[in-house]
């Protein structure tokens, strides 16, 4: 604390006079003699203890105020924020600028980004000469000069002109810590973090609470004597009602041309009041439908479906949008792709050809994924056998159907596993070839990452148990391909099995051990049919066979238009890869590419833009492309024969950013850590704020609120306390023993 005027402390000293004149004032009772003393005792010993908490109290309040504002006068001042563009005194300055897409709502009338680069200019103009200064933004493309100290600021103001909301989503919590590294290399003697933002919660969520100092990152500052204090403009003040487009699914069970398929769109109303909108559905860049109105309840959420069919082949551009203005423009467009009549590329391995088809174990499956002869089918089915699995290159393959095959060796195993790392469906049928101890050992050497559960031995039915057969008695209702077949429950319930490859007992208890899904299950409880995710890929197993021997599953209804939506279903599972929200890299892998490979990629605002591959530490290669600041479809072209074609990826605003809770100053600050924290109160005008960081927090109104408070005690003290005369002397002494007793005291 330090004092504007030092000299007014001596004014204190003037607390001394309330003492004086309490003693002055204090009299002693007369001596006076009298024949009977007991009525004027009693009224001494009544009245003596009161009267001294009165006089006590009364001095103690007067050397209160007196003392009060002889500090008040000195005009005290809390300098825990050192002097801000003090004389002589080198400043630092980093502003840390939020340009989320939540900075893009209008608020009060204007947009709140604007009003947060108006209080960053308003920074920049109170810097004098000399002073360094640098800005972070929290999205967008990033500036060459961003997070570099510069002397004459015009390349922060260059900046602030060229920037505005982004599509992304702010994590302050980094660029604080990074501008507080930034500054503590600084020499300047004045530091500080400004950080202009709406406060939304979802902006702060990587902010950790305050770090222990052994738990602080090597590149952070940890010199507790180099304070750097935090000045937080907040820029939230009234937003105007929005509502945001917060997903698309695209509902198709066959991407074919023609057939019909279903948009599944989600909306969110942020405000408090209920909205009533309209939707529009683009397909490659022409209105494909319109929908009704759509109510959404205050802050809920609301679904519509548009159905419609694809006109054409090839790759879909989609876009849905909301019509009419609301709160914010930034998230009422939201983007997808699909790829129609695509040929998705799909592998069966069988152990051997043989002499017969319809032996084969393959036969039925093989008719399942292709039932008609035609170019625009959605499925291109290559057949493969074992030993040609050794050698043929996997990455062009969606989904690869392992049916009735001897346990792979090492080599194979290992590209199997490199195959459904980087992202491919793997899925293994039983059968007499399937042998489960060999499956283990290749499943464990090749770390769990092949087989979705462990598998113990094959069981037969024995009709000695009076059982010749179990029965499907469940399908998953989860599972986007299972459930489509639950009713009636005869079509899976018909489906007989005579013989099956065993589970481990936990899967079957709990229907999930290791991350696996049990999608179908046997009227005893063991699981037929699972699924699990390995990294960005899956594994399945069918612990019965897809040939008549050891079940009558080919023969059934069910059969086809299970395999192909349970393929149809692997295969979305590649376009929801495809699927990024802004500023996230893309990725592409090429898990049998062993040299750089060049991909060229088209985004949403016309570039192209050409780049190389990089290796994998496992082997392969893989595009990654980070700049994904604008929303729509990004096409990924490679440019030599990989087996890839032409890749769309949706890259669409994060949905949380509707979301439009603050968080609390109070949390904020434990949060920033032991630093100083100060929040502005108007981001409008930061006068107060400059001034409060140059000369401290004033606590002139807090003193004269305590003096007025005091003088407030003394006075009813002093009407409310004293001795009332009826209360003076007990009622049974007569009158003329009152005055004498009055007198007496």
């Amino acid at each position: 604390m330090t004092f504007g005027f030092p000299l007014f402390l001596a004014a204190a000293l003037a607390a001394v006079v309330p003492v004086i004149l309490h003693l002055i004032n204090r009299r002693r009772a007369k001596q006076l003699p009298f024949a009977t003393l007991r009525f004027l005792r009693i009224s001494v010993q009544r009245t003596r203890r009161r009267k001294r908490i009165h006089d006590l109290l009364l001095m103690l309040l007067r050397m209160a105020v007196l003392i009060l504002l002889a500090v008040g006068l000195a005009k005290p001042t809390l300098t825990s924020l050192k002097s801000l563009f003090g004389a002589g005194s080198e400043t630092a300055m980093a502003v840390i600028l939020d340009n989320s897409a939540s900075m893009g709502l209008l608020d009060q009338g204007g947009e709140r980004f604007e009003t947060a680069r108006s209080a960053a200019l308003q920074i920049l103009n109170e810097a004098k000469d000399g002073d360094q200064t640098t800005l972070f933004l929290s999205g967008g493309p990033a500036f060459p000069e961003q997070g570099r100290l510069d002397r004459t600021g015009e390349k922060v103001r260059q900046i602030l002109q060229a920037c505005g909301p982004s599509y992304e989503k702010a994590d302050l919590g980094i660029l604080v810590r990074q501008a507080k590294t930034l500054l503590a290399e600084s020499r300047a003697v004045n530091k500080y973090v400004f950080v202009i933002t709406d406060m939304q919660a979802l902006s702060w969520e990587g902010l950790e609470a305050t770090k222990e100092p052994d738990a602080v990152a090597e590149n952070e500052y940890t010199d507790p004597e180099d304070e750097i204090p935090v000045i937080v403009v907040d820029c939230n003040r009234a937003p105007k009602p929005n509502v945001a487009v917060t997903g698309v699914e695209l509902k198709a069970p066959v991407p074919i041309t023609g057939i019909p398929v279903k948009a599944a769109v989600e909306l969110f109303n942020s405000s408090t009041v209920e909205q009533k909108r309209h939707l529009e559905l683009f397909v490659n860049g022409g209105k494909k439908a319109d929908s009704e109105v759509i109510t959404i309840p205050p802050e809920e959420r609301a679904a519509h479906e548009f159905d419609f069919a694809f006109d054409r082949g090839g790759l879909q551009r989609c876009e849905v949008r909301l019509v009419g203005t609301d709160g914010s423009k930034l998230d009422d467009r939201r983007f997808f792709s699909a790829t129609i009549d695509q040929g998705i590329p799909v592998a069966i391995v069988k152990a051997r050809n043989h002499e017969i088809p319809y032996l084969e174990d393959t036969f039925y499956l093989q008719r399942a994924l292709t039932p008609v002869r035609s170019e625009n089918w959605a499925l291109r089915v290559t057949m493969l056998t074992a030993e040609e699995l050794i050698s043929e290159p996997l990455g062009p393959y969606t989904v690869v159907y392992c049916v009735n095959l001897p346990a792979p060796d090492a080599d194979t195993a290992a590209r199997l596993r490199q195959y459904v790392e980087q992202g491919g469906n793997l899925a293994w049928i039983a059968g007499e070839n399937v042998d489960p101890i060999a499956y283990s050992t290749m499943d464990e050497e090749a770390g769990r990452s092949l087989l979705p559960a462990p598998i113990l031995d094959t069981r037969t039915a024995d009709a000695a148990e009076d059982r010749d057969s179990w029965h499907v008695a469940s399908l998953s209702a989860d599972h986007p391909a299972m459930r489509l077949f639950l009713e009636p429950a005869s079509l899976y319930t018909s489906v007989l099995v005579y013989k099956f490859v065993a589970i481990d007992e936990n899967v079957a208890a709990d229907g999930e051990s290791g991350g696996a899904r049990v999608l179908m299950r046997l009227d005893d409880g063991s699981p037929l049919l699972l699924s699990r995710n390995v990294q960005r890929g899956r594994v399945l197993f069918l612990a019965t066979s897809v040939h008549v021997g050891w079940t009558n599953l080919p023969l059934r209804p069910l059969f086809l238009p299970l395999w192909a939506q349970l393929t149809f279903e692997l295969a979305g599972v590649e376009q929801a890869k495809h699927r990024v929200i802004a500023g996230a890299p893309l990725a592409l892998p090429f898990a049998e590419q062993t040299e750089p490979l060049s991909v060229e990629v088209l985004t949403p605002g016309g570039a192209t833009i050409r780049r190389e591959t990089e290796a994998l530490e496992g082997g392969g290669q893989v595009f990654r492309f980070p700049e994904t600041h604008e929303i729509g479809i990004y096409r990924l072209r490679p440019l030599k024969g990989t087996g890839k074609d032409e890749v769309a990826f949706s890259v669409n605003i994060d949905p949380d950013e509707a979301r439009l809770e603050t968080i609390d100053p109070e949390t904020l600050k434990g949060r920033l850590g032991p630093d100083p924290v100060l929040f502005a109160e108007n981001p409008d005008d930061l006068a107060s704020t400059f001034a409060e960081l140059r000369e401290g927090k004033s606590l002139w109104s807090l003193f004269l609120g305590c003096v007025l408070a005091c003088l407030v005690f003394e006075t009813l003290i002093s009407n409310q306390m004293s001795p009332k005369e009826e209360e003076d002397v007990p009622r049974d002494v007569p009158p003329g023993m009152r005055r004498l007793a009055r007198k007496k005291e």
